[in-house]
């Protein structure tokens, strides 16, 4: 259709000056010449449309915003939380293979590349952060603090736990549904806290409301492989308010689906 429509335009010009002598008429790169007057319409109406095409053609440049396919943000989370205390021997003696760290995100955006070797993920979600206690421990507030309280009976399990919105944002490198490294942070906000102990028998107590910060940020590294991926955070701020409870820095590791 773009040939038919230049050959027109060509022979329109031809035809129009049909009076003329045929020696006087050449087509060269300049364009279409009669009597020493350049008519450049049809040639540059077949470069236009050229250059068009390979403007919407190019599939290596711009942005692609996409979902959780070209994200490295996984739509959940599995891990593992580990405290590091700045006392040592402190009561926040957590079992790690017991304290989890559960993240469910429904809302997953990314920007990329059209290759989608470089990108931006970010998301929106639900995280919940289990600190299961060693020992026969749970937690009270007195005048605002966190105090240790020494459990009696047939303790199955103590635990503390907090739940948050979760908000992160990595930079990714590389391909996430094939191959990618990623380093980013996330903001937690956290919106309830809860104390739970579990008697054997079926007995349980809860405590909610600890003083524990709003605002829990922290760093995110992160290897991605086709649909899985392995990551790290770490919460330099730690989990209670200054002065409040036990202070400590929280890692956690884990799997993303």
């Amino acid at each position: 259709m773009k040939r038919i429509l230049v050959f027109c335009l060509m022979a329109a010009g031809v035809l129009s000056f049909t009076s003329a002598d045929a020696q006087t008429l050449k087509l060269g790169v300049e364009g279409l010449t009669f009597k020493d007057t350049t008519y450049h319409d049809a040639l540059y109406a077949h470069s236009l449309i050229s250059v068009k095409k390979n403007m919407n053609g190019n599939k290596n440049t711009g942005i692609v915003i996409g979902g959780s396919r070209r994200s490295s943000i996984r739509p959940f989370e599995l891990g593992w939380n580990m405290a590091d205390l700045a006392i040592p021997g402190d009561f926040f003696d957590i079992n790690s293979w017991k304290s989890t760290q559960v993240t469910i995100n429904p809302f997953n955006l990314s920007a990329t590349n059209r290759k989608g070797t470089f990108g931006l993920s970010m998301a929106l979600g639900i995280r919940a952060n289990n600190y299961s206690f060693n020992d026969a421990v749970t937690m009270e507030k007195v005048g605002g603090s966190v105090n240790p309280i020494n459990l009696e009976g047939n303790v199955k399990k103590s635990k503390f736990t907090t739940a948050a919105i979760h908000i992160p944002m990595e930079i990714t490198v590389g391909r996430p549904y094939k191959l990618a490294f990623s380093v980013g942070g996330f903001a937690d906000l956290n919106f309830n806290s809860h104390t739970k102990v579990k008697y054997k028998g079926g007995k349980k107590e809860k405590l909610h409301r600890f003083p524990v910060n709003f605002i829990q940020a922290g760093f995110t590294a992160r290897v991605s492989c086709r649909y899985l991926s392995l990551y790290c955070n770490w919460y330099p701020g730690g989990v209670f308010k200054d002065g409040r409870g036990p202070k400590m820095q929280v890692w956690s590791v884990g799997i993303g689906l």
